[in-house]
Formats: C-alpha cells, sequence, structure tokens
C-alpha cells in the first residue's frame, strides 16, 4: 500500500498551532477539524485518530516547523 500524502493535513495542522489551538487536547478536538481530516489516513496504520495527530505533530517538529516549548506547540520562526 502506498504512504499516504500528508500535506493537507499537516497544513492543517500548523494553521490550528497558529490559531491558538497548540496543545494535544484542543488540536484532538472537534473544533480543530483535524480529526476529520486524519480518519481517511488510520486506514494507512492500525493506530486511533488521536495517534496520527501525535504522528505528524513528532514529524513537523523533526522537521524543525514546531516546537513544544514545555506547555504547548509553537511555530518555528525563520531567524
Amino acid at each position: 500500500m502506498a504512504n499516504p500524502d500528508y500535506t493537507e493535513f499537516d497544513k492543517a495542522l500548523v494553521r490550528n498551532i497558529i490559531a491558538g489551538r497548540n496543545t494535544m487536547s484542543k488540536l484532538d478536538g472537534e473544533a480543530s477539524g483535524l480529526r476529520k481530516l486524519a480518519e481517511p489516513l488510520t486506514r494507512y496504520t492500525s493506530c486511533p485518530i488521536f495517534r496520527v495527530i501525535d504522528r505528524r505533530l513528532q514529524a513537523l517538529r523533526k522537521k524543525g516547523v514546531i516546537r513544544f516549548n514545555g506547555k504547548t506547540w509553537e511555530r518555528v520562526t525563520a531567524a
């Protein structure tokens, strides 16, 4: 099975972080809209929706797009 394209999901994730929905509970909530976007991605893995969100948070952190400041997620600004 081919790997899914996370581009749109990642963009929505970063938009939510910028908008202030920057904790896992807020990102996993209905207001963020991420659950709806993550649902089709769960067919590629056997994990629950919140795990898809968490995995993409970690992938974006490793790419240097976002960081966790100890309390919340924030976008990394270019220096």
